[in-house]
């Protein structure tokens, strides 16, 4: 391919690492005795040894992350110190909801573009088992007079995402069936990507207390919320989850999950310097809203006009990583872009793996540069929606 796009530069904004924990499932998974900052700790531990990266370097770490009390920056502090950074590296958190370590990227990326940073880390964590069922993303304290003298688009962000799912597959005529199929074929590939060693190289392992004894350690390795044994019979019998006849169940929806990222992230110019190879090129991203009641449709509004602005068409994208936050949105946003399916997750998403709300920017941007590395391809996209109607996209180049 030789789109300009490609064209390198030493303002380039290039990844050095780009790696993940384990996800698992909400409340009996493999991580789910563990607290958001053992997780965070981690995987930055795990991601400065696996990459061999200096982490007198780095000068800001930036944190998705979308539950936790005050915003989990003190949480994420403590996780950075005790892995030893020096008192120079800055730590700051940003809650976009789903796409929180995903703009975590972003913001990186334009401080190091202004010269203010010069190596950073774009990370995210979520303990969905710690931090969810308290109050299920929905704030607990909210002034009713003013709600109620809002105007509907307005009230609609306080909305349940499930309902913004059966808000879609009304609206659109997004079947069950249709659903349930996208969901079965979801856990196959990510069940395919286990068993043949494909997320492994993506994953740092994590010394994680055992659910069955928490005096006990365990090295969890792998995702454990994906069913290789699912099929459309045993998913088409799951009662819909948030209106009796709705289409919305919890098999074809996101998985309650935990799980930490973290991206290196740096100049091209500061890479050469110290002889480091880069793996992949952060090319730019954007942010387009959406109706928030149809939250879901985020990623058909910011694609376009994530492709539009760098001059780039649907087909010139080899794979796609879109957040299956549930089958409904991302049956319609594949649908509406005109994308083929086999470009579109093609290791499986977070109905099989699961969603970590402030980690999964950073999960799908690791899945998306393991896959293009491992197809030797050039291009590819995340995009995710976001609660109170948006939808995230970014480009990213191969350069493993």
């Amino acid at each position: 391919m030789s789109l300009p796009i490609l064209k390198k530069s030493a303002n380039d904004i290039v990844v050095l690492s780009a790696l993940r924990t384990p996800v698992t499932r909400g409340l009996k998974g493999g991580l789910s005795k563990m607290y958001p900052e053992e997780l965070l700790y981690q995987v930055l531990k795990g991601s400065l040894d696996r990459s061999k990266i200096n982490p007198e370097l780095i000068d800001d770490i930036l944190v998705g992350t979308v539950l936790q009390t005050l915003g989990g920056q003190k949480a994420s502090a403590l996780a950075v110190k005790k892995v030893g950074f020096p008192i120079k590296t800055t730590v700051n958190t940003i809650n976009r909801q789903c796409a929180s370590s995903a703009q975590a990227i972003t913001y990186s990326a334009g401080t190091l573009l202004t010269g203010e940073n010069k190596f950073t880390i774009a990370a995210g964590v979520e303990s969905m088992t710690h931090d969810y069922f308290p109050h299920r993303g929905i704030p607990t304290r909210i002034y009713e007079p003013f709600k109620q003298d809002a105007n509907e688009e307005a009230q609609n962000v306080l909305m349940p995402m499930g309902l913004t799912s059966e808000n879609v597959a009304s609206k659109f005529g997004i079947s069950r069936q249709s659903q349930d199929e996208f969901a079965v074929k979801s856990h196959l590939k990510a069940a395919k990507a286990i068993e043949s060693g494909h997320f492994a190289k993506e994953i740092i392992p994590v010394e994680a207390r055992s659910v069955a004894d928490e005096s006990k350690i365990e090295l969890i390795t792998k995702d454990d919320g994906v069913r290789p044994g699912s099929t459309y019979e045993k998913l088409s019998t799951l009662k819909p989850v948030f209106t009796d006849d709705g289409a919305t169940t919890a098999g074809n929806s996101s998985q309650i999950s935990d799980g930490a990222s973290a991206v290196i992230l740096t100049t091209r110019a500061n890479a050469e310097s110290l002889g480091i190879k880069p793996i992949a090129r952060f090319v730019g991203s954007t942010v387009a809203g959406v109706p928030s009641g149809l939250m879901g449709i985020g990623p058909s509004a910011a694609i376009p006009q994530l492709l539009q602005r760098l001059g780039l068409e649907t087909k010139d994208i080899d794979i796609y990583e879109m957040n299956e936050a549930f089958a409904s949105q991302s049956i319609y946003c594949i649908e509406k872009l005109g994308l083929d399916y086999d470009k579109v997750n093609p290791y499986g998403g977070a109905i099989a793996i699961g969603h970590p709300l402030g980690a999964t920017g950073g999960r799908v941007t690791t899945t998306l540069l393991n896959g293009l590395q491992a197809q030797n391809q050039e291009l590819g996209v995340i995009s995710m929606c976001t609660s109170t109607g948006q939808g995230y996209a970014a480009l990213f180049a191969n350069e493993a």
